[in-house]
């Protein structure tokens, strides 16, 4: 009875036609270097939107992404759905720590890094 199970899941693994859940904002924020440099993808709510340009003249946009934690979230660009208190699923590569030069960031998914 569990031969047939097994091999029923390795079709559907092969096909690619098993969707995986997407990942808990809570759960990632209680465990954070489980998920350091891993493609995440989160839905939340976002809060605190920053569209910026940088000296080089580069567009991005920064924010948070809330369930019950917020998780911050960096993208190329000035995404239009990318709004305060708009609902959105980010698909990135997670990083619990990031140095940038003189900085660190925490807790942060690169969106821009679809992670494929």
């Amino acid at each position: 009875m569990i031969k047939p199970f097994f091999a029923t899941l390795a079709l559907l693994l092969a096909a690619g036609t098993v969707a995986l859940a997407a990942d808990s904002i809570d759960a990632i924020m209680a465990a954070p270097a489980t998920y350091d440099g891993k493609h995440v993808d989160v839905t939340g709510t976002a809060k605190h939107v920053k569209m910026k340009t940088s000296k080089a003249g580069n567009d991005y946009v920064v924010f948070d992404l809330c369930q019950t934690q917020c998780v911050g979230v960096y993208e190329h660009g000035h995404p239009a759905g990318v709004i305060e208190n708009a609902t959105l699923t980010i698909r990135g590569t997670f990083s619990a720590v990031k140095k940038m030069r003189t900085f660190e960031i925490h807790n942060q998914i690169d969106a821009s890094d679809t992670g494929s």
